[in-house]
């Protein structure tokens, strides 16, 4: 409750980048807090971020979900969170990413903490670019891991 009354008092007080994670696992007082603030949806810019897959588990399967939770459409950002998450398979990851921006569930993809090393990976296969990098100091993904 704390957390989707944040969200809401920070979108009333002019915040509009809302960014969330299935990782983080807030994505649902995310979209309860946009939803309280009561402000239209083509005002606000939301990105949320791809977590680990399970075993049988697509990305669409994934976004499904987290739109759910943040009772919406679409997102305006899709990110892979972390590349060691996907090792081996981020060229599939990527592809699957890129089929959701046709779909129209997100507007734009990218990644996040991504090494010179996973953007090679995935530019073998991408017919889109990532839009971003969302690169966290090094302290704070240590503590992720």
């Amino acid at each position: 409750k704390d957390a989707a009354n944040s969200v809401r008092v920070a979108i009333e007080n002019g915040i509009i980048h809302l960014d969330g994670a299935q990782l983080y696992r807030t994505e649902d007082s995310l979209g309860e807090g946009i939803a309280a603030a009561g402000k239209p949806r083509s005002e606000l810019f939301v990105t949320t971020k791809l977590g680990k897959l399970a075993e049988g588990q697509t990305v669409r399967d994934t976004l499904v979900e987290s739109l759910k939770q943040l009772r919406l459409d679409s997102v305006d950002l899709f990110l892979i969170h972390m590349p060691i998450h996907h090792e081996g398979k981020l060229k599939s990851v990527w592809k699957q990413f890129e089929e959701l921006q046709k779909e129209g569930l997100v507007k734009s993809i990218g990644v996040s903490n991504f090494r010179i090393k996973d953007f090679e990976e995935i530019l073998e296969v991408a017919t889109v670019v990532p839009a971003v990098n969302q690169v966290y100091p090094l302290s704070m993904v240590s503590f992720l891991l």
